[in-house]
């Protein structure tokens, strides 16, 4: 049993209305319905889910996007799970190079003060 449909009066412009058709036959849509049911489906899931969350968009080639489409078969990671995980080993990283270099100047630092001799008149 399907679900009852509402229909909806929607005005968008000419070069937003070809977009749409060009959608049709991709994906599985038979029809402009379908077209922009998926892209409010798609949008309305792709919201963040905290107020202070926020979405990015990552344009792909086609060789990353079948790469990520195998990951998605072999090991059932979805694309956004790999860009999740990726960022946040890239933000993990980038704070672990960065307390690195802090840790090298600190031990400069120390090194470089234990060399400098103390002068009387500076010293009480």
């Amino acid at each position: 049993m399907s679900t009852p449909n509402t229909a909806v009066t929607l005005r968008i412009t000419d070069e937003d209305l070809e977009l749409l058709d060009a959608r049709i036959g991709l994906d599985g849509a038979r029809s402009r319905s379908d077209v922009i049911r998926a892209a409010i489906r798609t949008h309305l899931s792709n919201q963040p889910l905290l107020p202070d969350m926020d979405t990015i968009t990552i344009p792909i080639g086609r060789s990353t996007k079948l790469r990520l489409g195998q990951l998605y078969e072999l090991q059932g990671v979805s694309p956004e799970q790999a860009a999740s995980e990726g960022l946040q080993n890239y933000v993990r990283n980038l704070i672990q190079e960065e307390n690195a270099l802090n840790q090298i100047l600190t031990e400069g630092l120390v090194e470089a003060r234990g060399k400098t001799q103390r002068r009387k008149e500076f010293t009480q």
